[in-house]
């Protein structure tokens, strides 16, 4: 099985971490990765497909407007590989700033000002993934058997969680 990955560039791990939970809200199964700097996307995009060892990413969604470096240079630049030139990159800016025709021109696929509110900004996030990603394994239930096998080796697993031991209908009690 395997489900789209997405690569978020955006220096606010708050603006990576709300568009993981939304994805996860939704119930949309995604490999998920947040790069906070250009240098950690060129690293993570460009020099990993260099050797062979990264798969093309389902969708890019990228801040133009970076601290440590230009996103629409990055842009550029995953444009010119030959692996990501067609991968699809939403420039995902935190403010409009006018830059859409140049993000356009840079290369983009997309051009979308982040929405200001928390709702508007992950329901943005989900609607991104749906429209430029493969959710047909993304969307499906994962199997029970897939998740109790992944969960079971690591430490402090719970097989149950303490609202299964509540009956139907039933009250909990104070100790479970």
């Amino acid at each position: 099985m395997s489900f789209p990955s997405i690569i978020m560039i955006d220096p606010s791990p708050e603006a990576a971490e709300l568009a993981r939970f939304a994805l996860w809200r939704a119930g949309l199964h995604c490999a998920f990765r947040a790069c906070q700097d250009v240098a950690t996307a060129r690293r993570c995009l460009l020099s990993g497909r260099r050797s062979g060892d990264c798969a093309t990413p389902s969708l890019i969604l990228l801040e133009s407007d970076m601290e440590c470096g230009d996103g629409l240079e990055l842009l550029r630049e995953l444009r010119a590989s030959s692996h990501l030139a067609e991968a699809p990159v939403v420039v995902f800016p935190s403010h409009d700033t006018e830059g859409e025709r140049e993000a356009l021109d840079a290369g983009a696929t997309a051009y979308l000002p982040k929405p200001i509110d928390g709702e508007r900004y992950a329901r943005c996030v989900v609607e991104m993934v749906e429209r430029w990603c493969d959710v047909s394994e993304a969307a499906a239930p994962v199997q029970e058997a897939l998740t109790r096998e992944s969960l079971d080796g690591l430490p402090g697993h719970p097989r149950r969680r303490r609202d299964d031991l509540v009956p139907p209908g039933g009250k909990r009690s104070r100790l479970s």
